[in-house]
């Protein structure tokens, strides 16, 4: 997937630098655009077509005409440019004053002069990968919403069919058929006195699991397929997908193009069981996919493959809109990071990746086979956010690599976060 990357500095010998770094990466297909300072870089994006946008800026912090902080609070406060992330180069030594002032001013990462050139490669794939789940999750969300105002005329146009049967069996009927649009957990906290007393606005919080799965490489995939052939594709994957996350007394909130939403709120189970329990589902839907694949006989290079992403945190449960049209949602940091998670298993190549918090609820569970895998800056987080690796689903070579090699992959990590080369 190819990207555009500009880098701002005064310096055309870092500039070059930069560019031929990333001109290195050939898989990338990075288009480089070079700016000499902040004035410069913001009169060119403002001539610039959205879709013609940087997916992450490199930015100097100390150049003339315009700093590299005056330049990023300017693009923090424009609604085309906010959501660009800024990779800074700075030659400031203090490291926690450092990160204090990053944070404030919105920057996503940052490298210290002189910047080890494999690391910038690094550091700048990741954050594409992550602006590119972003906008394709953003996309997704706003062409596929569901109007709970649609659901319910449907609702009531069923109910004036059935108005023969008995009072009780008919609305008994109709709520499962209205189910199929909102899971009934939902309809029981935004309705508990029935369909009929729905109330636009209706919030709550709790403490929930959020899982997101998504097939990877969809496009390529879905453009080999008939569009009839596309929604059969798409029923038996959502039907295969949606077992394990029921087995395991999870819902599906919402079907995203090819992804697919699930909540785990258990009444009267604790948080370690529900986190369980969606990491359960995470290992379940991958031995559907592992079917799935045999089922059609799929060979090596035509193998369906899906990531999962699973977070745990405090999360707003309601209806938002207005009157006239509303829909239920699930809020909160605990549903982006979930789904960032999600967007990060194809650049780690992983299965299933669970946030800190997942597993410091079911790190004791003696079924469950985990490596700590990285430390991640997400955008939205003033602290880095540690991912963990589920091997469970592995193939048994691989699973046993893994394991074997934990410990030494732990104590590299360490070693490359104290920078001990």
């Amino acid at each position: 997937m190819s990207a555009i990357i500009m880098t701002v500095d005064d310096s055309r010998t870092i500039r070059g630098q930069v560019r031929r770094t990333l001109e290195q990466q050939t898989e990338e297909n990075y288009t480089i655009v070079e700016k000499g300072d902040g004035l410069e870089a913001l009169r060119w994006l403002s001539n610039c077509l959205r879709k013609d946008l940087p997916d992450v800026i490199v930015l100097d912090r100390n150049m003339p005409n315009m700093s590299g902080d005056e330049c990023i609070k300017i693009l923090k406060q424009d609604d085309d440019w906010k959501n660009i992330p800024v990779l800074f180069l700075t030659a400031q030594t203090d490291i926690r004053q450092l990160v204090l002032g990053l944070a404030k001013l919105g920057a996503d990462d940052y490298l210290p002069k002189p910047f080890d050139f494999d690391e910038l490669a690094a550091r700048v794939k990741v954050m594409v990968r992550i602006k590119q789940a972003e906008d394709e999750s953003r996309r997704l969300n706003k062409d596929l919403e569901i109007s709970l105002i649609q659901q319910k005329k449907a609702f009531e146009e069923l109910k004036t069919t059935k108005m023969r049967l008995a009072e009780t069996e008919a609305a008994a009927k109709l709520t499962a058929v209205f189910e199929k649009f909102v899971p009934k957990e939902f309809i029981k906290r935004i309705a508990p006195d029935g369909l009929e007393h729905l109330k636009f606005g209706k919030a709550e919080t709790d403490f929930i699991s959020i899982l997101f799965c998504d097939i990877r490489s969809f496009t390529t995939l879905s453009e080999k397929m008939t569009p009839q052939e596309l929604v059969d594709f798409l029923n038996d994957f959502f039907k295969r997908m949606t077992e394990p996350i029921s087995q395991n007394r999870g819902f599906v909130d919402k079907f995203i193009g090819d992804a697919v939403m699930a909540l785990f709120s258990i009444p009267e189970e604790s948080n370690s069981e529900e986190a369980l329990c969606s990491v359960k589902a995470a290992i379940g839907m991958q031995q559907q996919i592992d079917s799935f694949n045999k089922d059609n006989k799929r060979k090596d290079d035509n193998l369906l493959r899906v990531g999962v992403g699973i977070h745990s945190g405090p999360v707003i449960i309601g209806t938002v809109g207005s009157e006239e049209r509303m829909e239920s949602t699930v809020t909160g940091d605990t549903v982006n990071l979930a789904s960032r998670l999600e967007g990060l298993t194809k650049f780690y190549k992983s299965k299933i990746l669970i946030s800190q918090s997942t597993y410091e609820l079911i790190k004791d569970d003696e079924s469950m086979e985990f490596r700590e895998l990285d430390l991640v800056q997400v955008k939205g987080k003033e602290e880095p956010v540690t991912i963990v690796e589920v091997c469970n689903s592995d193939p048994e070579p691989i699973r046993e690599q893994k394991l074997a090699s934990r410990e030494k992959f732990a104590e590299a990590l360490t070693n490359y976060r104290a920078q001990k080369w």
